[in-house]
């Protein structure tokens, strides 16, 4: 592998997508987390600038070691670790702007790592269910009672405050948030713009309730996410029953 400013780990139905989404550049290499072992050593010994996963990864053994190991690495700049910001399947969702020098738009398409798994309400998916973002039309993406990502035919820009009204019924559910991150992204011959929205005061008992009622099977939360995994350790330490 040459010298790179960049390296993206990605899971392996994924490799393919992203190398081509990347394949005009050579200052960006992407490995599979399938294949990381042979290059740990080379990682190590020649630190990149940016390194780039998705954020299951660095929760992993392997992810954390890694982690671990370039923070303590010689670097005199050390390396940016940042995680990928996803879609409702988990795929990366890559800018999709030609105007940004390639490792600038994977820092744009990314939050640095301790941004990352912090989430402590529930997700749960919209299947594109209407909202009204600054009284124009858009898609929720998914929804929680803290925040919400949404996709719109508008541009979204980070920092920026917006308005939200969810339809429902007599009684929509009007809200206020703040841009957390947004990307460009393609749709058939169309620009379209995924942003992450932290809402402002929000009436969570009523999200409550319309994600029970509206959303799908939620993603875990952080300490829902930690509670398991500390189960699975103490069963694996009491042994089979």
């Amino acid at each position: 592998m040459p010298s790179v400013i960049a390296i993206v780990i990605v899971r392996p139905e994924h490799l393919v997508s992203v190398e081509k989404r990347l394949a005009e550049t050579d200052v960006v290499s992407v490995i599979s987390e399938a294949d990381l072992i042979q290059f740990h050593d080379m990682l190590l010994s020649q630190p990149p600038e940016v390194l780039l996963m998705h954020s299951a990864f660095a929760a992993t053994s392997r992810g954390a070691t890694l982690i671990a190991a370039l923070k303590s690495s010689p670097r005199e700049t050390g390396t940016a670790i940042r995680v990928f910001i996803e879609d409702e399947v988990k795929a990366p969702l890559l800018l999709a702007e030609k105007d940004l020098p390639p490792v600038d738009a994977l820092l744009e398409t990314s939050r640095t790592l301790e941004r990352a798994g912090t989430r402590q309400a529930a997700r749960f998916p919209m299947d594109r269910r209407p909202v009204v973002v600054n009284g124009d039309a858009a898609q929720l993406v998914d929804l929680s009672v803290s925040g919400a990502q949404i996709q719109a035919a508008v541009r979204l820009r980070p920092m920026k405050v917006v308005r939200l009204v969810i339809p429902e019924g007599s009684r929509d559910i009007k809200m206020q948030g703040t841009i957390a991150w947004a990307i460009a992204v393609p749709l058939g011959g169309s620009m379209q713009y995924r942003a992450g929205v932290e809402f402002v005061n929000p009436d969570k008992e009523r999200l409550s309730d319309f994600c029970e009622r509206h959303g799908t099977v939620p993603d875990p939360t952080t300490h829902e996410r930690r509670r398991g995994d500390s189960s699975i350790r103490a069963s694996r330490s009491q042994g089979p029953s």
